[in-house]
């Protein structure tokens, strides 16, 4: 039987657990066994011999993808990386694209006084920060940056609509929101990058297609070696409950 090594020197459990559930579920129907690792150090001692790997978050190394690259063993990480020196294939989630249609489907409601609400950390944050960026130019809306929630602020410089990198913040924000009165959407639109499976509050925004990460990177594996080997994955918009037309336009 082939088998298939996941790297992550972080926990497995929370955002990586869907990824991985998508990685079980496309090595078993390869007929493929899955070995969970947080090192390739077994690699050169025990003599296992790995078919393919996926690099499951961002803890794996430079280190590792030499080993990986010594040993002639194929990888796909889940995530671009960069600064590595070299091309590594990669499955990752378009989110510019994501945050376009967010600010898209807001400016197209009368929304001008935009805010979006996270604090960078890592490639992916920043790369949805620079698409809410360019697309607030593009659909001529006056879009901000905050790193966290300031109900205060937002009612008194008109801000309208807010899109939340993470939906803690959302969800913070509209329990404020209603507490103070204000009605969400009618006077403040409230959006998340990132709805979760379960939530009850009926967020508008994007569902991460986490679980469908980790089949593409398996699938991606059985095609190397490729010219261009990556992939991107289109968010799913959630339409929820939270997004509507600013009163001001209403009226």
């Amino acid at each position: 039987m082939s088998v298939i090594g996941v790297l992550s020197r972080g926990t497995f459990p929370g955002e990586s657990t869907p990824a991985l559930a998508g990685i079980g579920d496309a090595a078993h129907r390869a007929g493929c066994g899955l070995l969970l690792c947080a090192d390739l150090d077994f690699v050169d001692t025990r003599g296992v011999a790995l078919s393919g790997c996926v690099l499951l978050d961002r803890t794996a190394d430079d280190h590792d993808v030499t080993c990986l690259a010594d040993h002639a063993i194929p990888f796909v990480s889940i995530g671009r990386r960069d600064g590595s020196g070299r091309q590594i294939p990669f499955v990752d989630v378009d989110y510019a694209a994501g945050v376009r249609d967010l600010v898209a489907r807001a400016a197209a409601l009368g929304h001008r006084e935009i805010v979006y609400i996270g604090l960078p950390s890592g490639a992916a944050s920043m790369e949805r920060l620079r698409g809410f960026r360019a697309a607030a130019a593009d659909f001529g809306v006056h879009g901000m940056h905050a790193p966290a929630v300031w109900l205060d602020q937002l009612v008194r410089i008109g801000v309208t609509a807010v899109i939340a990198e993470h939906p803690d913040d959302a969800t913070a924000l509209i329990g404020a929101a209603r507490r103070r009165g204000l009605s969400v959407p009618g006077d403040l639109s409230v959006l998340t990058l990132d709805v979760p499976d379960r939530e009850v509050l009926g967020l508008t925004g994007l569902r991460v297609p986490r679980w469908e990460t980790g089949r593409r990177a398996v699938h991606l594996l059985a095609r190397l070696p490729q010219r261009w080997p990556h992939e991107l994955l289109a968010c799913e918009f959630v339409g929820g409950t939270t997004l509507s037309a600013p009163r001001s336009v209403l009226r």
